[in-house]
């Protein structure tokens, strides 16, 4: 890439240990690519910017991509690329096709990718959608940019929550309604349990003996509760199918109880120094992991129970292949996705395709920062350095409910309040396929006659849980998730539809230009204002690809795609395509056309949406 060349050619003439960086300028007339690297040595070496600004680009070799090099006040050194480059770049944007944007960043690496988690013990709720659509769209990024990627859906089906379901089940005469999903069932025998253990000491004991029950894995309780987690989890998995989303692999919780995933961790552990028991205090009789972000972590309970934090040190442990354990596999049976779907069972095979990461990354709730760390330190107290640095916890901010949006799905709002927390366990949630069930069921009634209802459903609800920083909280609105004129995924479902449109009334007409155009071409080409903003954007996005997966960030693809349809808009809008002046100029611009068609495909793709092109 361009950029590289631009960074390498700056490192050797700044001869200074530095990460140069180089950022998009705000406004095209400071051309391409902006660095602020004379500011900051400005600073050490204690003279004005633009001096060493100057120093610095006298020592730049020439690049045949770059026009021109230039000094802005107070110090910015800015780089315009040429013409003749960008119309090159359109060129191996239209004969890459479906491949524009890849590259072989991280091959050779495995990723094991995290994601869902939904306790077996209930539907999924919007919160939970947030982090399969999040976790899912990393996926497709991280493919695009080399990595292998092995997708793991951990099924925690020994822990209170699950415990608590099949306490309502086996104690609470609570009927399932007819058509009623098992898993929205679940929910409701979950709340009304978590309800009644409120003012129910009994019930609270006998809670406590399916929880031991559940961590000795033995005895009718676990049978029964690993049947219940197998129905529910197959409820879940139809929905992120509706929506979509796919795993490789199911490893359960009870799993690593069974093949003492954690017996092993735990005699290894207790060798290490900053792992110890305590005997006296409020932690008494527990294990902890000292110090971890300025408090100690419980890794086992007084009572003997392994904590999340506990298990997931003996997970990570199989995940970088270190542990000397290994699951037992089965394919799953009657699998709703397309791909093979497996999972870990007592009564499975070997299979040594799975684990083995290079890297790992987990999406899960922000919340959970606190024990992903623990799970990071114990990897450094073992030893593990090298992992715990290639772990990565990407957590994701709560979902919230719009004073409209939670009104009109049958909330009380006389509070008044800006927003709407949710809650499973007093039952204040907005279930995923409800969610969908009402943005399709609004769609149907503002656009009647469309063609894709499906596809701008999913792609107005995945486009607004990505367009957000991860850690950052999310406040969902049925009206602006659908807004076709604002920043939303029906609004590029509709910029790709345009151009779909434009290319097959030119395909209709027999006039279908070919890349070679501009190669024959591009010396006589003059494009304009809006034609060259095209270029200059369509040219970013492998540069936008890479930095969405490195840094695991979807919301790079949504702020690029929008800029992307903006552009095309505001061209469209000025300038005439099918009816331009000269055979040459329509040909250009209709391969302009494809180029931002296939982008947005691309781009709506690495964000698991669909690009229709009728709407």
């Amino acid at each position: 890439m361009v950029k590289d060349k631009i960074i390498e050619i700056l490192q050797k003439a700044v001869k200074e240990d530095l990460k140069i960086h180089l950022e998009q300028p705000e406004f095209e007339k400071f051309g391409d690519y902006s660095t602020s690297i004379a500011m900051m040595l400005a600073k050490s070496q204690k003279k004005n910017p633009l001096v060493v600004a100057e120093e610095i680009v006298k020592n730049l070799p020439a690049l045949e991509e770059v026009e021109k090099i230039e000094i802005v006040k107070p110090g910015f050194i800015n780089f315009h690329l040429k013409k003749e480059f960008l119309l090159k770049e359109l060129e191996t944007t239209l004969k890459e096709k479906e491949n524009f944007g890849a590259s072989k960043l991280g091959k050779g690496k495995k990723v094991v990718l995290e994601h869902t988690n939904v306790n077996p013990n209930k539907a999924l709720h919007v919160g939970h959608l947030r982090n399969a659509c999040l976790g899912s769209s990393v996926e497709k990024i991280l493919e695009t940019i080399g990595y292998d990627v092995e997708v793991q859906n951990y099924i925690d089906d020994t822990g209170v929550q699950v415990a608590t379901t099949v306490l309502g089940l086996r104690e609470l005469d609570i009927k399932q309604e007819p058509n009623e999903k098992f898993d929205h069932y679940a929910l409701r025998v979950y709340v009304a349990t978590e309800k009644a253990l409120e003012t129910n000491p009994e019930l609270k004991k006998k809670q406590e003996e399916i929880i031991h029950a559940l961590d000795k894995r033995n005895g009718e309780i676990a049978v029964f509760t690993k049947e219940l987690s197998t129905k529910i989890l197959y409820e879940n998995l139809k929905t992120t199918h509706d929506f979509n989303i796919d795993y490789d692999l199911l490893p359960w919780e009870s799993d690593i109880l069974e093949r003492g995933f954690w017996k092993e961790a735990f005699e290894v552990l207790k060798k290490t120094e900053a792992f110890e028991k305590f005997e006296s205090g409020e932690k008494a009789g527990c294990w902890v992991v000292k110090n971890v972000l300025g408090d100690d972590k419980v890794i086992v309970k007084s009572n003997g129970v392994v904590t999340y934090a506990g298990k997931d040190i003996a997970y990570h442990l199989w995940k970088f292949n270190v542990l000397g354990k290994d699951f037992l596999y089965k394919e799953w049976e009657n699998p709703i996705q397309e791909k093979p779907l497996w999972t870990t069972c007592p009564d499975g095979k070997p299979n040594k395709n799975f684990g083995q990461a290079d890297v790992v990354v987990n999406f899960i709730d922000v919340r959970q920062t606190f024990p992903q760390q623990a799970v990071r330190e114990g990897l450094k107290m073992l030893g593990f350095e090298k992992q715990a640095e290639n772990l990565h916890h990407i957590g994701y901010g709560i979902v919230s409910l719009s004073p409209d949006s939670a009104k009109e799905l049958g909330l009380d709002t006389t509070d008044n309040k800006n927003q709407y927390a949710m809650s499973g366990r007093k039952g204040i949630t907005i279930l995923a396929d409800d969610l969908l069930e009402k943005i399709t069921e609004k769609i149907k009634i503002e656009h009647p006659d469309s063609p894709a209802i499906p596809e701008i459903a999913i792609g107005a609800i995945k486009y607004y849980m990505l367009n957000y920083t991860a850690p950052s909280d999310l406040i969902f609105d049925y009206k602006k998730a659908l807004d076709i004129y604002g920043n939303t995924g029906p609004y590029l479902q509709y910029a790709y539809a345009r151009c779909a449109n434009i290319l097959e009334k030119a395909k209709s007409a027999d006039f279908v230009p070919t890349p070679e155009f501009i190669e024959e071409q591009r010396k006589n080409l003059k494009p304009n204002e809006e034609e060259f903003s095209i270029l200059r954007e369509l040219r970013r996005f492998p540069e936008a690809v890479e930095k969405a997966g490195e840094n695991f960030e979807p919301r790079v693809i949504c702020e690029y795609l929008f800029e992307l349809a903006q552009r095309f808009n505001t061209f469209y809008n000025k300038h005439r395509v099918l009816n331009a002046e000269t055979d040459e100029l329509k040909s250009f611009r209709l391969i302009l056309t494809q180029a931002v068609a296939q982008t947005l495909k691309n781009g709506l793709n690495l964000l698991g949406i669909s690009a229709p092109t009728k709407v």
